[in-house]
């Protein structure tokens, strides 16, 4: 397990006000910094690096990020999003007097006491150590959310071999040296909102048509309009509110899903873990939404919506099972006659699928390859007759293959 113990190593501080549903980790690491004891002399290396933190550290809080450690010559800071992350990364190297390198990728790191580990965080450092001087680095994540927002261009450099991680990993250059000129993207994203507010669906389609990757290509007021709307237009992602007239979005969610070909769907609610959650996640929603949330976290939603992943990441599904695990019977149940046709190493996935954690973590976890992971994934959601990796989090706890408390 070279993944899992090298994470373990990873060592921070709980990170505060950082929403923990996907984050995006960003090392710096200086240059040859003991050239500047060499030129300089001892004091003057000290006051050049407190003045090179101390602008790193500005850029930081510009851009919204949290400090989770220093690393001797360099931090580790974790941002909500991938694009403020992108943009902190540009402050620092167009700021920073001295030789810099930066590495980025995002995902769901594990919080164990004060420690925070995980795929995310290794890849992150070892992109910044496969760097150079006035580099920037990140994973093909971090491209593919930040791309469309930024001015600055992503020059793909293909897997890259990096220490301590088994599979090679997608990464690119952010190119920061010159602004970006845009290109049309290929495929638009088509969205339909569903709100029976008005002026919510306005605030949203203009958030959303300001997008080069997106449009919207109908509002509809109630779940009702929302099917009929679907049929027309054909969306690639439905954003729902939960609560409507006429039909409810639960039940328009729940209907679409059945159809074959149905479009991506994320609910929206103003509400954080009510009753609603449940039943949308047994039906199959790609995501769950605050409509307080900030605006970059719904278009990431969105993205992932349309790319097939889900919005729902490990650690908040974590806390929606353990809530509602709590209020559901606890007594013994019969296993289900499908569940007793996986393999025990597709059971193992299964439970390593419902403590939250991803492919590639699972890997390091079983000492396997992620593709294998990822093909006994899809076939115990075969198996199981379930439509993704959410709905297999809520049937291993509705059926006590893992407990609220594992």
């Amino acid at each position: 397990m070279v993944l899992a113990d090298d994470a373990r190593s990873v060592k921070s501080t709980k990170i505060a006000n950082v929403d923990h549903s996907f984050v995006t980790i960003l090392f710096t690491d200086l240059v040859d910094s003991s050239d500047l004891l060499t030129r300089h002399g001892d004091e003057r290396a000290d006051e050049i690096r407190r003045k090179h933190f101390a602008v790193l550290r500005e850029a930081i809080t510009v851009h919204g990020g949290r400090e989770v450690k220093g690393t001797g010559d360099g931090l580790m800071v974790a941002f909500s999003s991938a694009v403020s992350a992108v943009r902190c990364a540009v402050a620092m190297q167009r700021t920073s007097k001295l030789g810099m390198r930066i590495g980025i990728d995002a995902g769901e790191p594990v919080e164990d006491g004060q420690d925070l580990f995980g795929t995310c965080v290794v890849v992150a450092s070892r992109l910044c150590d496969a760097s150079e001087a006035g580099q920037i680095l990140v994973s093909d994540i971090v491209r593919q959310i930040a791309a469309p927002r930024v001015e600055e261009g992503f020059a793909q450099l293909g897997p890259l071999r990096l220490k301590g991680i088994a599979e090679p990993v997608g990464a690119a250059v952010v190119e920061w040296s010159g602004p970006r000129v845009r290109a049309e993207p290929a495929h638009k994203i088509k969205v339909l909102i569903a709100d029976d507010q008005e002026l919510v669906r306005a605030g949203f389609s203009v958030i959303v048509n300001a997008e080069p990757d997106m449009v919207v290509v109908a509002e509809a007021g109630d779940g009702r309009q929302a099917i009929e709307l679907c049929d027309a237009h054909e969306p690639d992602v439905v954003l729902m509110d939960i609560r409507m007239p006429e039909l409810d979005g639960l039940e328009a969610a729940e209907r679409l899903l059945k159809r074959p070909g149905a479009p991506n769907i994320v609910l929206l609610t103003t509400f954080d873990l009510d009753e609603y959650v449940y039943r949308a996640l047994r039906i199959g929603a790609s995501g769950f939404l605050l409509k307080d949330a900030p605006s970059n976290r719904m278009l990431d939603a969105v993205r992932a919506a349309a790319a097939g992943d889900s919005l729902i990441e490990p650690s908040i599904t974590r806390r929606l099972i353990d809530r509602f695990t709590e209020v559901e019977p606890r007594g013994p149940r019969d296993q289900p006659r499908e569940l007793q046709t996986l393999t025990d190493r597709e059971l193992d996935v299964l439970r390593h699928v419902a403590r939250g954690l991803s492919n590639a973590e699972i890997a390091a976890e079983l000492v396997v390859a992620e593709s294998t992971v990822k093909t006994h994934v899809a076939r115990v959601l075969m198996k199981l007759g379930l439509r993704d990796r959410v709905q297999a989090v809520v049937y291993a706890y509705e059926n006590r293959v893992v407990m609220g408390t594992e």
